[in-house]
């Protein structure tokens, strides 16, 4: 039993590393899908979205993006694949009543979906509460409750926008609606599926110090992920 728990740490380190940049890809997929829908013309990779053509490592990367006011595909795609991942793979884990790989794997690619939206969230939250607005995926789509902002503006210029006038964007509640939905979809899921994974494999993982290390080993790993996704994103792109 003992020997078995090694193997099931990095069974699960591989699984989460692999997978969750599969779905970061899939996450700018749907952005890149979206703005197409919308007849905007970008580029996606694993981590951010750009011009056409360009790779984050030139400097003109987002020189052509545009921050408008009106909820667009393009924004909201992105976070739509992990909400509906996250959720449909919970729900999926719930009919498990038995300790196996696919419930081991399903768990894992529910709290994937889960993670990619609830830490994005954190740190909105957090950066929020210090007078600080962090520009993610749920943000921009609440963009058009803020009055007396001059929409559509080039997202450079919206950047330096936001870090000058923070104060006006965070007093509107309505900018709030999607990042607390978000944030409450990846919370539900997260604590449903840890409370049901570590259910059914609660007599594996029979070690107390083994089982903090595996629940908490895919925030110990997202950093490592990012620096691989930043790498992937520089060499593989996609043109919408």
């Amino acid at each position: 039993m003992n020997q078995a728990i090694p193997r099931e740490l990095i069974i699960w380190a591989i699984f989460f590393i692999v997978v969750s940049l599969f779905f970061q890809f899939l996450h700018e997929c749907g952005h890149g899908f979206g703005s197409q829908i919308d007849g905007v013309h970008v580029s996606t990779g694993f981590n951010r979205v750009g011009d056409v053509g360009k790779r984050p490592s030139d400097q003109d990367f987002r020189s052509e993006q545009i921050i408008t006011w009106t909820l667009n595909s393009g924004g909201l795609l992105g976070p739509f694949v992990n909400w509906m991942f996250a959720i449909v793979f919970t729900i999926l884990l719930m009919f498990y009543s038995k300790t196996n790989l696919k419930a081991f794997f399903i768990g894992g690619i529910a709290i994937i979906n889960a993670l990619m939206r609830f830490l994005p969230m954190t740190i909105f939250f957090i950066g929020a509460s210090k007078g600080e607005l962090w520009l993610e995926d749920e943000v921009s789509c609440g963009l058009r409750a803020i009055e007396g902002i001059n929409f559509p503006m080039p997202l450079l210029d919206f950047k330096i926008l936001s870090k000058s006038q923070s104060a006006l964007f965070l007093s509107e509640p309505k900018l709030y609606f999607w990042p607390i939905l978000s944030f409450i979809i990846s919370l539900v899921c997260l604590v449903s599926t840890y409370w049901k994974l570590n259910k059914l494999f609660n007599e594996i993982i029979c070690s107390r110090l083994y089982r903090w290390f595996f629940w908490f080993l895919p925030f110990i790993l997202w950093p490592l992920i990012y620096i691989i996704g930043s790498f992937l994103d520089n060499m593989i792109r996609i043109n919408w």
